[in-house]
């Protein structure tokens, strides 16, 4: 093999592992944006329980003070 072919040869292999670095950094760390959406979805889903507790809470102080009133 020629030396300019064994040049092109260890380019085209160096091109190919940087690619596949790139490629397992991206499957091993995914986009942060992806993360972010996923823990805002469960605080929201979180602060929906605590909302719907409080108000029924406050519908059990509404009837007691419905029925006392």
């Amino acid at each position: 093999m020629a030396k300019t072919e064994r040049l092109e040869m260890e380019g085209a292999l160096d091109r190919l592992e940087a690619m596949l670095e790139r490629l397992e950094k991206a499957v091993v760390q995914p986009n942060p944006a992806v993360s972010e959406l996923k823990t805002l979805k469960v605080a929201h889903e979180a602060m929906r329980q605590k909302v719907g507790h409080a108000l029924a809470d406050l519908d059990v102080l509404l009837e007691e003070f419905g029925s006392h009133g």
